[in-house]
């Protein structure tokens, strides 16, 4: 539905900027800080979020009669349908005239086009230190494969839809598919990265004992 405005990371200031691919979306993604990276990895991995686009929309509002205007970080579509615009944010900048002034003409656009406005900051993206740091251990491994091995995807979720809605433990999906654990390791973080794949990696580190299953 959007496209990114900002499509080259040389043309945006940042205080740490990143390329990655996105395998929700089969391309590459522009983040301009590392607040941004974090919060990207929780919408790549969230199965509820089935679209989304970085830097999607030039916003602009009239403050004291001038008009202004301001790129939002990001668009998040449901799988219910509900969309949300996303203004990525450390806390300490929420004080700062400019930052309020630039949330303030993104509210106004959202409301007048009725869309939901919402402001995260590093106290919800960071909230879960053990999951972002799976998250970022997965990532690694995408970069190195972008494309997925149908074989492997293909036979891990023979085993677990043969277990149905019980968890695996890593280390008996390696036994029973026979992948090469570190192809497995790869392909199966790749899954959970899409969402395909349920995992505990939320509250405990990725690894032999990390526990999946689907739903049923």
């Amino acid at each position: 539905m959007y496209k990114p405005l900002i499509t080259d990371g040389s043309k945006k200031f940042g205080n740490n900027r990143w390329l990655s691919y996105s395998s929700k979306l089969k391309r590459n993604v522009f983040l301009f800080s590392d607040l941004e990276y974090e919060h990207w990895l929780l919408v790549e991995s969230d199965p509820k979020i089935v679209e989304f686009c970085e830097q999607p929309v030039l916003m602009d509002s009239y403050i004291n009669e001038k008009s202004h205007t301001s790129i939002i970080d990001m668009w998040v579509k449901y799988s219910n349908g509900n969309e949300e615009f996303v203004e990525v944010k450390y806390s300490s900048d929420l004080t700062k005239e400019k930052v309020k002034k630039q949330i303030s003409i993104q509210k106004n656009w959202c409301n007048k086009h009725g869309f939901q406005h919402n402001v995260r900051t590093e106290e919800y993206i960071r909230a879960n230190k053990m999951l972002l740091s799976n998250l970022k251990l997965l990532m690694k491994g995408n970069k190195q494969q972008k494309q997925q091995i149908d074989i492997d995807r293909l036979k891990i979720l023979k085993v677990l839809r043969k277990h149905f809605s019980e968890k695996v433990i890593i280390s008996s999906l390696i036994i029973e598919t026979q992948i090469p654990q570190n192809r497995l390791f790869i392909s199966l973080g790749k899954m959970i990265l899409q969402g395909e794949v349920c995992s505990d990696i939320s509250l405990n580190h990725f690894g032999k004992n990390t526990e999946v299953w689907i739903d049923a």
